[in-house]
């Protein structure tokens, strides 16, 4: 596996390259950071919220099922989006090169471009969230966001592969795979899978907050019918072979000409 993806290097880098300085990289540093000026508006009137309250929450109701799914989105239904668009994925095809190493490429070329805006804006929130502290009297509170702030990267590092795994073999299949996703985000994982048990545990939402919950022992993390953290990191891992896969024999079977 580690030589399929080092063969791919030249793919993730022109993946890269594809979404260097273009609007859907600033688009998605744009919802990465938007919760740090949230964090900036409750530092106006913290009341009587804690900062590790006001992050986890933000993390949990606004992060995990809205804003990291649509800044992923943009980028995993573009990375395969644009060549087809463009018709330039028939010349990539066309090289001696097998259809997993140019899906492997693309998968890793959207982590690397998502993933930095992804963390850097928790990190960028967690540390405007963290001046609270001094507002509300509560000055040890920045160490105890600190292991949350951890499990909240390992939790979104995950969730962000999903996502990219899934929208790159839906990009593949469906036509306009970004109006599916974001329809895919506010009814089923915005809307749905917040109520509806059986939705719940089928949705990415469920797994990227039994992660952060398993990853942490802060009772603020905690929810019922969480999976156990072993469990939740081998279904990711599962779907994200399973999605690289089913785009793997899509590409295959595709008629570029």
């Amino acid at each position: 596996m580690a030589s399929v993806v080092w063969r791919a290097a030249p793919i993730v880098t022109q993946t890269v390259r594809q979404f260097s300085g273009g609007r859907t990289l600033r688009l998605v540093w744009a919802l990465s950071l938007l919760p740090a000026i949230f964090a900036a508006i409750y530092l106006l009137r913290p009341g009587d919220v804690s900062p590790t309250e006001f992050l986890t929450t933000t993390y949990q109701e606004l992060i995990v099922p809205t804003l990291l799914p649509i800044a992923v989105l943009l980028l995993a239904t573009a990375a395969f989006g644009n060549e087809l668009d463009d018709r330039t994925l028939l010349y990539l095809t066309l090289k001696p090169v097998s259809r997993l190493r140019i899906v492997l490429g693309k998968f890793v070329g959207t982590l690397l471009v998502g993933l930095p805006a992804v963390l850097v804006g928790l990190v960028a929130t967690a540390l405007v969230t963290s001046i609270g502290s001094g507002l509300t009297g509560a000055g040890g509170d920045w160490g105890a966001m600190q292991p949350v702030l951890l499990a909240m990267l390992g939790s979104a590092a995950a969730g962000t592969a999903l996502i990219a795994a899934v929208f790159l073999a839906v990009s593949l299949i469906v036509p306009r795979a970004l109006l599916v996703g974001i329809i895919y985000i506010f009814i089923w994982e915005s809307l749905l899978g917040r109520f509806l048990p059986g939705i719940r545990n089928l949705s990415i939402r469920h797994y990227m907050l039994s992660i952060f919950s398993g990853l942490t022992d802060s009772p603020l993390a905690a929810f019922s019918g969480a999976t156990p953290l072993r469990e939740a990191l081998i279904t990711v891992a599962a779907v994200c072979v399973v999605a690289i896969a089913v785009a793997t024999l899509r590409l295959r079977s595709m008629q570029l000409s």
